[in-house]
């Protein structure tokens, strides 16, 4: 896979880390990658779920896999789609009726072919986001005592988005990344 993410910030991803993220690439389970690297189940836990360096990497890498996946399945769709042409093309009904189906799920490709597959790949964006989620939480907690029927959350975004900023540099700071 590609190099691990830096940052111009302190702290770096340690080899267990990188050995752990082409594990986890592998689709193999926490208790399996500790395994494999030497770590407790629980530390490979905390890494996916709390450690935003990691984290980034993590979904940077996989963003990259599926996306040479992505690119790999186009090349093929010229040589599927012949096949598919001759099946339908054929005489036989079962191959035809078979091959037309294949053309009519195919027929959402036609729209957004954008691959979107999920998660920040920077350890701020991983930060941003739960501080966002957190403080949506926190101002929403706020409206509580409030009439819910007159509380507006849609203006919300705003508010969500200054308190997160505001709390950034610390964030990175306790993460080690400032």
């Amino acid at each position: 896979m590609s190099e691990a993410t830096k940052p111009d910030k302190t702290r770096q991803l340690s080899q267990e880390q990188m050995n752990s993220i082409e594990h986890l690439l592998q689709g193999r389970s926490d208790r399996s990658v500790a395994e494999a690297v030497s770590v407790s189940r629980q530390t490979v836990w905390e890494w996916r779920n709390h450690d935003p360096l990691f984290i980034a990497e993590l979904n940077r890498q996989r963003y990259e896999m599926w996306k040479e996946a992505h690119e790999r399945l186009k090349s093929l769709a010229n040589r599927a789609l012949d096949v598919v042409e001759q099946q339908l093309d054929s005489g036989d009904p079962k191959a035809s009726l078979a091959a037309a189906k294949y053309i009519l799920q195919g027929t959402r490709l036609l729209g957004d072919t954008e691959l979107h597959v999920g998660g920040p790949t920077t350890p701020e964006a991983v930060i941003m986001a739960r501080l966002r989620n957190e403080a949506k939480m926190e101002l929403e907690a706020e409206g509580k005592g409030r009439d819910p029927f007159k509380v507006d959350f849609s203006g919300i975004e705003d508010e969500v988005e200054d308190l997160a900023r505001s709390r950034l540099e610390k964030a990175l700071a306790e993460a080690g990344l400032s």
